[in-house]
């Protein structure tokens, strides 16, 4: 269970003691962040995810997505240059 906040996921992301017990949930719900990567790496489409969790947004899952390429371009390697 992750405990802090990915960095690149700050802006959307908070963590109360007093919500699942501190786990990262997205601002405004109770989902945590681990449901969404875990959705992701089931192969659950975007909008499934929207669907089964009405309170994230889109922008949820872009920042989700776009943490992950960050870190796999880390993984590999390869620094990622944004326009």
């Amino acid at each position: 269970m992750l405990t802090t906040i990915p960095k690149g996921l700050e802006h959307i992301m908070s963590v109360n003691p007093e919500i699942l017990g501190g786990e990262p949930c997205f601002n405004g719900t109770r989902v945590p962040l681990e449901t969404v990567i875990d959705n992701i790496a089931a192969g659950i489409t975007i909008e499934r995810i929207l669907r089964n969790y009405p309170s994230l947004a889109q922008e949820h899952i872009d920042a989700v997505l776009q943490w992950e390429l960050d870190l796999a371009y880390r993984a590999a390697g390869v620094e990622l240059h944004v326009a």
